[in-house]
């Protein structure tokens, strides 16, 4: 399998928005519409009608409160092409699509504990050994918007950079 080329640049704020694929820009700017009053939205607070040109890159991921254990909910048609299969019910830490789990971690990590968007870019092999430019944005969810009971996240894949 091919090696990534590009390193690990995670985003913990609106920088990225000044470089990033203008369909990761556009999700934010949806998912940040349903910020009320500054409160993380809910997952109810999302009608995939609405959503139709996000679905297919969209990852939902079960947060559970005590143990933070992730659990893929929902996996997006164009996330398992990448992948080459369906995640859905199994466990990120077993099923993650990136370089490393403490990669991994640390971006669930900031947008659980801190309530936080991760923006991530960078070069991966696709199912194919193919390798592409990802660029994944996480966004918390909150039934009561104090507690991340769901992690959203949105990728496209783009050709690499050089």
């Amino acid at each position: 399998m091919a090696k990534p080329k590009k390193f690990y640049t995670p985003s913990f704020d609106e920088g990225f928005l000044d470089h990033c694929d203008d369909r990761i820009a556009a999700f934010y700017n949806m998912w940040k519409s349903k910020c009320k009053n500054n409160v993380i939205p809910a997952r109810s607070d999302f009608d995939p009608i609405d959503m139709v040109e996000f679905l297919p890159g969209i990852t939902l991921v079960d947060v559970d409160q005590k143990t933070l254990d992730l659990t893929y909910r929902l996996v997006g048609t164009n996330e398992v092409a990448v992948r080459g299969k369906d995640p859905t019910g199994d466990s990120v830490r077993e099923h993650f699509h990136a370089t490393t789990w403490e990669d991994t971690w640390q971006n669930y990590h900031h947008a659980i504990v801190n309530q936080g968007i991760v923006f991530d870019d960078m070069d991966m092999p696709n199912a194919n050994g193919i390798i592409v430019g990802d660029e994944t944005i996480f966004v918390p969810l909150s039934p009561d918007g104090e507690h991340v009971n769901m992690v959203m996240l949105y990728s496209i894949q783009r050709e690499p950079s050089k």
